[in-house]
């Protein structure tokens, strides 16, 4: 690999390929459960931005971000409620909530190959 000469501030380097990957689901967890809505595959460091929406049942709806089982964020949904969310550097997202509740959850991915 050669080294990179640069004489642009905006870009260095070779030309890095980037994939998006949309995923859309309805979850449900049930009083006490603690689901697994999405999971890096790919292991490589990943950015997405998405939402999760509360639809039905008695909230509130934790939703939290974890990077090799320790929590790099969580977002608190109540009932009815939603929520955007753009992060790094994570690879699962899980889902909790006291009480048996339902929603959708949309994540859009991006990744360098």
């Amino acid at each position: 690999m050669s080294a990179c000469t640069c004489t642009s501030t905006l870009s260095c380097c070779g030309n890095k390929t980037i994939v998006q990957d949309k995923v859309c689901i309805n979850w449900a967890v049930v009083a006490g459960g603690t689901p697994t809505v999405y999971s890096d595959n790919i292991s490589q460091i990943i950015s997405a931005s998405g939402y999760v929406k509360l639809e039905t049942g008695a909230g509130p709806l934790t939703v939290t971000f974890l990077e090799n089982a320790a929590t790099v964020k969580t977002i608190t949904i109540p009932t009815g409620g939603s929520s955007t969310f753009t992060i790094s550097k994570f690879d699962t997202i899980t889902l909790s909530s006291a009480a048996d509740t339902q929603g959708e959850f949309c994540i859009t991915v991006r990744y360098t190959l």
